[in-house]
């Protein structure tokens, strides 16, 4: 999310895209090709996966190297930071962070007072507690999605398939202590209050065996319940599969496109997602670094979310998935 941001979009981001490709490898191959960190919290999750494509793939448009760090491990924020202070000792020509919580603070801090370009993507979590005390940080640039504002539009896209009469939405979520999902779910809640339809939280874990026992006890226990929202594929998956096993009409969706919910989104169980398209969060924020090395132009913010996925155009983003761009 970047509420402290403009947003750089639609056709000045092609153009820039464009540029960036036309400028990339010819000039930079007659010199030393710089090094840009790019730091990440995990290389297993499909999601980051994707991610470590598009930072590997800017490198090779862009003609510089890319370092694509992340813990052995998917042990947390805390993680990253030793990742962040080695890339340091490396002075690199740029360093991208996932900004999840203030944890991630005096790294960054250490970063800028070495002189190294940092920029922010995937997350930059500024709200409540994790707000930096250095100011220098809000005015980093990002390239990611704004959650509240996703949340916000996938509602009001998904509003068609409910009943035309306000009925009760129940809003999943996986990780109830993940801020970014409580961003989601605002954006859903403001969507749904405009239109008067009544809403209800189902706290959830990441173990989508276990919410499927729990969407599936919360259905059963009120029957006015017209539509889900899973604000992450852990609860949308499985509350799409009891709605296909039972023979329910109610309309599900959700953010992320894994390979299991684009799966129901091919057999209609899933009505339909918003996808942030991780594969140019990471290419972009080389991108920035690249521009900044040089050219010593400042680093722009990005909005890659906000691309509504539904039976319509799910071969496409298979595709795309398939390839690694998704």
């Amino acid at each position: 999310m970047a509420t402290h941001r403009t947003w750089t979009r639609g056709l000045g981001v092609g153009m820039a895209a464009l540029a960036l490709a036309a400028l990339g490898g010819n000039t930079v191959a007659a010199q030393e090709k710089p090094t840009v960190y790019v730091i990440a919290p995990s290389l297993t999750d499909p999601f980051w996966i994707t991610e470590q494509n598009g930072a590997k793939q800017a490198g090779q448009d862009f003609g510089v190297n890319v370092a694509f760090e992340a813990p052995a491990q998917d042990t947390g924020d805390a993680a990253m930071v030793p990742l962040i202070q080695a890339a340091i000792a490396a002075k690199p020509a740029g360093i991208a962070i996932d900004y999840t919580s203030k944890t991630m603070e005096a790294a960054t801090v250490a970063a800028l007072d070495a002189g190294i370009p940092v920029v922010l993507y995937n997350n930059n979590r500024f709200e409540g507690p994790n707000a930096p005390g250095d100011k220098r940080i809000l005015g980093l640039s990002f390239v990611g999605q704004d959650e509240s504002v996703s949340g916000e539009t996938l509602t009001k896209a998904w509003l068609a398939s409910l009943p035309a009469k306000p009925c009760k939405v129940l809003i999943v979520n996986p990780f109830p202590t993940a801020f970014v999902l409580t961003l989601r779910g605002d954006g859903v809640k403001r969507a749904l209050d405009a239109v008067h339809y009544p809403h209800d939280d189902l706290a959830a874990t990441g173990d989508e065996g276990q919410n499927l026992s729990l969407i599936s006890a919360a259905l059963q226990a009120d029957t006015g319940i017209c539509g889900i929202v899973g604000l992450g594929n852990p609860a949308a998956n499985p509350a799409a599969k009891y709605v296909g096993e039972n023979g329910l009409k109610i309309p599900v969706a959700t953010f992320d496109v894994g390979a299991e919910a684009a799966k129901r989104i091919k057999d209609g169980t899933l009505t339909m997602a918003i996808n942030q398209q991780p594969f140019l969060q990471s290419y972009f924020a080389v991108a920035n670094m690249v521009n900044q090395a040089k050219y010593s132009l400042s680093p722009v913010n990005i909005n890659t979310g906000t691309s509504i996925v539904t039976t319509r155009n799910i071969g496409v983003v298979q595709a795309c998935i398939d390839a690694g761009r998704c």
